[in-house]
């Protein structure tokens, strides 16, 4: 295989940079490439420097990943997993589990040898930088898709000269204020080298663009944010495990993702049973897994081979299938969960955005029933600065909220006072508590709903697909017709709207106008026709019929 363009600049700024510098982190994002590009590095490093590398995972898949890319290349791995009790030293690179690594270097400082690059795959992921320690000659890189950390820093600051402390400090003759600030990763690493944005990425053809459906159907307010800055499962539970709810994913896998193959991430292990049970009693081809409902999630490795085989499989889940997981040919995303995590949100959405040619897969569909695009923008979107995320973190300073301290005025004679206090201190006026507005909690049991225009269907596209699976135009024909019909089915066309425009003919017209688009770029095409050859009349009868076969069968 054979280095992109970006990948060789990606590898090219990091030997640079390692010149100045000893920690250097990576991004780039899903089906970027990331495994097989920084296995060119340890190549490069091995054989430049005479040396051993290490790559730390946080997850067995990454670790079967790594070995198999860096195998393919020629180069000898051994693995560090718990039942490693001792190494034998003869291969060119170790791979490992952190915590598995990390606790035999506790035990034996020499227990790897000959070090000299140290590689943490998955690198937001706050578990690795205690192991750089025991590596000082060695340069580290941490590499990921989203160089961000959901956490906060206490620091003080000087309410007058706005001096920043790490300590409380008394400045300007008076005590400094305390504050929080986002973390950002450039406390960990010196330096950062950005791969290609995802719009980009989805241009190359590696990665499929998401067709989005969002709407809020469950009482996003009530949530609560815990101290890990994440969404509680208290909240999550109560908010999303009841009837309705569970009800409104059914409802919208049927209509919008039914037959296709689908990720379906909950929040609470609760919920994940709840939901699971909904599509059992449907007799849908589903199964689900998670840490706490064992005796229903059965073997991992078992599960993802039914799920790899299975075309309509659905397999529900608790973040457990975010990263490491590569079945290309998943087709939907349902995100039955609320989180404020970015990192998170785009790695549930990377599950669907992987490009293949197994299947004909221009896009996949994201259902958002958790408000994650309006808290993260969507998947694709190109605006995110990562290199300002890295050396800022994500959000702004903030100072802690001091309720003793906030200052009201009394209604009565005006005088000052803590909100804090029951009454007023000059004329003796009760407070009282501010009425709470309750929100009654209504739950939509429509469709998500897409929130930006589907296009039609793509002829190039189609031809381009035809092509690389040695199919002819009838192939591309029912792909057309497919995409078509699914048009009425995203945008909830109702059968009143049906059956209105095809009595007056508005819908013939229609049919008939994107069929014309396709049909002559077809025919246009020698290496895809046929000896017979299908009319436009026949085209838009048979489209007609699948239209009709949606709303009535």
């Amino acid at each position: 295989m054979e280095l992109y363009d970006y990948q060789k600049s990606m590898l090219k700024q990091t030997i640079l940079q390692f010149k100045n510098h000893n920690k250097i982190l990576w991004q780039l994002a899903t089906s970027g490439g990331k495994t097989f590009t920084f296995s060119n590095l340890v190549q490069y490093w091995i054989e430049k420097y005479h040396c051993k590398a290490i790559i730390l995972c946080h997850r067995e898949e990454l670790v079967h990943q790594a070995i198999e890319s860096l195998n393919q290349m020629g180069i000898t791995c051994e693995s560090v997993m718990p039942r490693n009790k001792v190494l034998k030293h003869t291969s060119q690179v170790y791979v490992g589990m952190i915590e598995t690594c990390y606790r035999r270097l506790q035990s034996n400082p020499y227990f790897f040898q000959n070090v000299g690059l140290v590689i943490s795959d998955e690198a937001h992921v706050q578990v690795f930088d205690k192991i750089y320690s025991h590596f000082p000659s060695a340069k580290i890189l941490g590499v990921t898709a989203t160089p961000v950390v959901m956490k906060r820093i206490k620091f003080y600051k000087c309410k007058y000269c706005k001096t920043d402390y790490e300590n409380q400090e008394v400045c300007c003759d008076d005590m400094t204020d305390e504050w929080t600030k986002p973390f950002a990763m450039s406390s960990t690493y010196e330096n950062i080298v950005v791969g290609p944005t995802i719009d980009k990425l989805i241009e190359k053809g590696s990665l499929v663009k998401e067709l989005p459906f969002a709407k809020k159907y469950v009482d996003l307010d009530s949530l609560k944010t815990g101290s890990d800055g994440e969404i509680t499962t208290e909240s999550f539970d109560s908010a999303y495990s009841n009837e309705d709810a569970v009800f409104n994913v059914l409802l919208n896998y049927n209509e919008l993702c039914k037959g296709k193959k689908t990720i379906i991430f909950n929040g609470s292990s609760k919920n994940n049973k709840m939901v699971y049970e909904k599509f059992l009693e449907a007799g849908l081809n589903v199964r689900m897994y998670d840490s706490v409902n064992v005796e229903l999630s059965g073997n991992r490795k078992q599960l993802v081979d039914w799920f790899n085989k299975e075309d309509d499989a659905i397999l529900l889940n608790v973040g457990c299938f975010v990263a490491g997981f590569n079945s290309k040919e998943v087709q939907a995303i349902i995100l039955n969960v609320a989180t404020n995590s970015l990192s998170q949100f785009i790695q549930m959405c990377g599950r669907g955005a992987r490009a293949t040619d197994k299947i004909y897969k221009d896009h996949f569909i994201l259902v958002d029933g958790g408000g994650n695009i309006d808290r993260h923008l969507e998947f694709s979107d190109p605006t995110r600065d990562w290199k300002e995320i890295f050396f800022n973190g994500l959000g702004k300073p903030k100072a802690k909220k001091q309720d003793a301290f906030d200052i009201e005025s009394c209604e009565d004679c005006g005088a000052l006072y803590a909100k804090s206090e029951p009454s007023c201190p000059e004329c003796g006026n009760i407070i009282l508590p501010p009425i709470k507005q309750i929100k009654e909690v209504e739950f939509d049991e429509n469709i998500l709903t897409p929130i930006r225009k589907i296009p039609p269907p793509n002829a190039n596209k189609i031809y381009e697909y035809t092509i690389r699976k040695g199919e002819n135009i009838n192939f591309a024909f029912k792909i057309m017709i497919a995409q078509y019909v699914d048009l009425f089915k995203f945008y909830r066309v109702t059968k009143e709207t049906y059956e209105a425009t095809l009595a007056n003919g508005n819908l013939e017209k229609d049919v008939r106008l994107i069929i014309r688009k396709c049909y002559f770029l077809f025919i246009s095409k020698p290496d895809i026709r046929t000896e017979g050859k299908r009319s436009i009349k026949y085209l838009v009868e048979k489209t007609l019929e699948k239209i009709k076969e949606y709303y009535y069968i």
